[in-house]
């Protein structure tokens, strides 16, 4: 029988370790690199980030290893998945990184990698299995990168797949998992197929509609559920995530936890994983209801009604340390 909810996820067995820390929101996104030698016309890598040597934690550009630390850190992070572009493409620094993590958090600190297969040999295994990565999952975009697979299964760490459902592409997709079974892989992820800013015209040229959620492409969670039902008894866990549990339920859940351990003792947070403070300007001293920040004081909202004030904002931002405004509303002004 499936487990699951269809909206979010399904799967037969189990979820990979990597996947239930995301669920917790307790993975720390690595993007450690956008450089990749192939270029998949479903890509949803970001313009801002395809082909190019950027890093980003979470959101967040960095430009130093020890600042994926930091925001590990600021959400209590219970592992870390490493993805680009291809990070076996800077290995020394998927390497450095995944010491780094595991000197400061523990070795139970989970890190898995995302990888299309091209480049890995015995060596960058070995040395990933020194650093002590947990998880590696391969995106075999062309057939020979399955020989990538099977060295990686020579080695301590979890092997699992992980490739976007296109509709019309259901034999492909039984062949690999027949394949993957016969060699011991431990799982295969199913992603939803996603549109994007960047990857969009290209969908849309095949014929490709947004059919589900926000961006999850008609007929991709269809093709998705007729491969879990036929392949749900075997011995291999497979897993359907989608668009929108990677778009909303994710991003909520992760921002959730930053709240949970980041925010400060005046800010208020709602359920989509924002956090609503009140910003006021006054000439009084305010510093037993919050902190100044500037010219402004910054204020639990639940205060507002208790203090000499000659204005007031009503502030929502995103937790994170971009702290994007998604909303600003003036709720009291003295001149008014």
């Amino acid at each position: 029988m499936l487990k699951g909810n269809s909206d979010i996820g399904l799967y037969n067995r189990f979820l990979p370790k990597g996947c239930e820390l995301c669920r917790l929101g307790g993975k720390l996104v690595v993007f450690i690199t956008g450089e990749c030698g192939d270029s998949c016309y479903y890509c949803p890598v970001s313009l801002e980030r395809f082909g190019k040597d950027v890093m980003y934690a979470n959101e967040i550009p960095v430009s130093s290893l020890f600042d994926y630390i930091y925001e590990a850190y600021r959400m209590n992070a219970l592992g870390a998945g490493i993805t680009g572009g291809d990070p076996i493409l800077v290995i020394d620094r998927v390497v450095k990184l995944i010491r780094l993590l595991k000197d400061e958090f523990g070795s139970n600190f989970h890190v898995h990698l995302y990888t299309s297969g091209r480049y890995v040999t015995n060596d960058v295994l070995r040395e990933l299995e020194s650093a002590g990565l947990d998880e590696i999952r391969f995106h075999p975009v062309k057939e020979e990168y399955l020989r990538a697979v099977e060295k990686a299964l020579k080695f301590s760490f979890d092997v699992g797949l992980e490739v976007p459902v296109i509709p019309g592409e259901e034999g492909y997709l039984e062949k690999l998992i027949k394949w993957a079974i016969e060699k011991g892989v431990k799982f295969i992820n199913l992603n939803e197929l996603e549109v994007t800013e960047r990857n969009f015209q290209a969908l849309n040229a095949r014929g490709f509609r947004i059919g589900h959620g926000l961006a999850g492409v008609k007929g991709s969670f269809e093709s998705a559920l007729h491969i879990l039902k036929k392949f749900e008894d075997s011995q291999i866990a497979l897993h359907y995530c989608s668009s929108v549990y990677k778009d909303v339920v994710e991003t909520r859940t992760r921002f959730l936890r930053i709240i949970k351990f980041s925010s400060k003792p005046y800010e208020e947070y709602t359920g989509e994983g924002t956090v609503v403070r009140a910003l006021v300007k006054s000439n009084r001293d305010l510093s037993d209801y919050g902190e100044k920040e500037g010219d402004l004081w910054s204020i639990s909202p639940q205060y507002i009604n208790m203090i000499d004030a000659d204005e007031i904002w009503l502030v929502e931002e995103l937790p994170d340390a971009r702290r994007l405004k998604v909303s600003e509303k003036l709720i009291y002004s003295k001149s008014k």
